[in-house]
């Protein structure tokens, strides 16, 4: 009961200030298995759980569809989106007990050379805020808004 009471307070998550400076680009993992991160190659710092695709999507049409899918997600808050750092933060409560697990895309334009490319990838980083494991929650969320974003985006 006390870890629901806490969880609802959002006790031990870090502040809103602190997630919106997250970049999955630059972040540190946090060593425990309550994170799941998914870049591109050889773009991120931390070592990546997964490849990021490459969508057919101009970077700011798939930031704003991130946007899209994140507000229609239950119990989710969008902390933040900035169009021209290509950034969407995202905080969601766990059904049962309220905890706080913080989501973050960064958009990437994609440039394979081609003058008329209109391609986009991205770097996405989601993280349980209090405790140690999760039991696979911030994988399959991930791995579930990417399967809606290529669904709708398409992928090459």
């Amino acid at each position: 009961m006390l870890m629901s009471l806490l969880a609802a307070c959002g006790f031990g998550a870090a502040s809103d200030a602190e997630r919106l400076a997250l970049d999955p680009l630059t972040l540190e993992r946090t060593g425990w298995p309550n994170d799941y991160l998914v870049c591109p190659a050889e773009r991120c710092t931390a070592p990546a759980d997964r490849t990021a695709p490459v969508l057919d999507l101009p970077a700011l049409d798939q930031l704003r569809l991130w946007e899209e899918m994140a507000a229609m997600s239950e119990r989710t808050r969008i902390l933040g989106m900035d169009e021209t750092a290509l950034t969407l933060h995202v905080e969601q409560r766990s059904r049962i007990f309220g905890f706080i697990d913080t989501i973050v895309v960064h958009v990437l334009p994609f440039d394979d050379g081609l003058p008329t490319a209109e391609r986009s990838t991205f770097a996405a980083y989601s993280r349980s805020e209090l405790g140690f494991g999760d039991m696979g929650v911030n994988q399959a969320r991930l791995e579930s808004w990417i399967a809606q974003v290529e669904a709708v985006a398409g992928t090459r």
